[in-house]
């Protein structure tokens, strides 16, 4: 990244050149290293970070080489994500050429002085140029993330910001809620009394105006943070939250193979030492428990989940499994449509309640 923002708790560095091409070179060793797995892939997705703010060199070289390692022709979504500041006319053709079809912009807010408390270095003009070279040059599948219940941020300053991302006009926006982190300038800043966030039921307000205002709109409302128009959902983010299976590569990236969850050293200085001596067992291993994994993801889609598949795939009866589900249901927190267990609009604000059910 060029610079960090007030409240991103990801795994992250301010790379010199050089570091940043040797993770680069290092990235592409580790692609290459498991090109046996992809025959089956059916998305991609260059994030974790700003992939838009390397050096158009080295974009290049990550792209040539994701090409020469995976049979494109069968990858139904490829995205990248992008600060606006990042776009230009290079930048476009670049990715176009190494068949991206699909960008993600890190937008948060259109309110300067929000911007430059989120530490962001993007303005307005700078998000309504980036959305028009992609689409005048072809790429129409443009997904945008916003913040709501930002520091200080009054119901009139986040209708605003409504207002200015559906003037962009695009197909799919992510739209969450301003989490507090620890390890983060955030975080600080709270802690010496210089900021405070919004009270829960004004966070629950915004949000309500959010999902709303997109709906009214136009946008289908698939999942908790997540709209979109014209069939765009994000076919990534579903693998996740249909608990598919899917690679991480890079530094800090996750994975779940092979019945495992599990993810890559968290430093580049130590990814980049591990693949150049070609350890690429060197990761971190976590807790995996499927069902209660496939109910926390499953049910973030506002469609929810298909209890008689839950049931089959599993062999339970899932309100044998989880009587609590039944208290939830009288609080009229999660309901059933169609044979589909899913949250209420009440249960959406207070899905934490829900989703306590399923870890034990």
């Amino acid at each position: 990244c060029k610079q960090i923002c007030t409240y991103c708790d990801f795994h992250k560095e301010m790379a010199t050149l050089e570091k940043e091409s040797n993770y680069i070179q290092c990235l592409i060793k580790e692609l290459k290293h498991y090109n046996k797995l992809y025959g089956s892939l059916q998305t991609i997705f260059i994030g974790g970070g700003t992939p838009s703010s390397l050096s158009n060199d080295n974009l290049t070289a990550i792209l040539k080489a994701i090409k020469e390692n995976i049979d494109l022709t069968h990858i139904k979504e490829y995205s990248i994500e992008t600060n606006p500041n990042d776009i230009n006319l290079e930048f476009v053709e670049t990715i176009k050429k190494y068949g991206i079809n699909r960008v993600s912009i890190g937008v948060q807010s259109f309110n300067e002085s929000q911007l430059k408390f989120l530490g962001r270095t993007h303005n307005e003009k700078d998000i309504i140029k980036a959305v028009e070279i992609l689409k005048q040059n072809g790429i129409t599948n443009i997904s945008v993330d916003m913040i709501f219940s930002l520091i200080n941020q009054s119901i009139d300053n986040l209708n605003d910001d409504i207002d200015k991302v559906l003037k962009l006009d695009v197909n799919h926006i992510s739209y969450y809620s301003l989490i507090l982190e620890e390890k983060t300038k955030l975080y600080n800043l709270i802690l010496k009394g210089k900021a405070k966030m919004n009270p829960e039921d004004l966070d629950a307000e915004m949000y309500n105006i959010v999902i709303d205002r997109l709906i009214k709109n136009g946008y289908k409302h698939y999942e908790i943070s997540n709209f979109s128009k014209n069939n765009t959902d994000s076919l990534h983010n579903l693998v996740y939250w249909e608990n598919k299976e899917y690679l991480g590569l890079g530094s800090g990236s996750h994975s779940l193979y092979n019945g495992k969850r599990f993810g890559n050293i968290r430093s580049v200085s130590k990814y980049i030492k591990s693949i150049i001596n070609e350890d690429f067992d060197n990761k971190d291993y976590y807790y995996y428990e499927p069902l209660s994994d496939e109910l926390l993801m499953g049910l973030r889609k506002i469609q929810g989940i298909n209890i008689e598949e839950i049931n089959a795939k599993y062999n339970i009866q899932l309100f044998k499994e989880y009587p609590e589900l039944i208290d939830a249901i009288d609080n009229k927190l999660i309901e059933i449509i169609n044979g589909y267990l899913r949250f209420t609009r009440k249960g959406i604000l207070l899905g934490n309640e829900v989703f306590q059910i399923f870890v034990r």
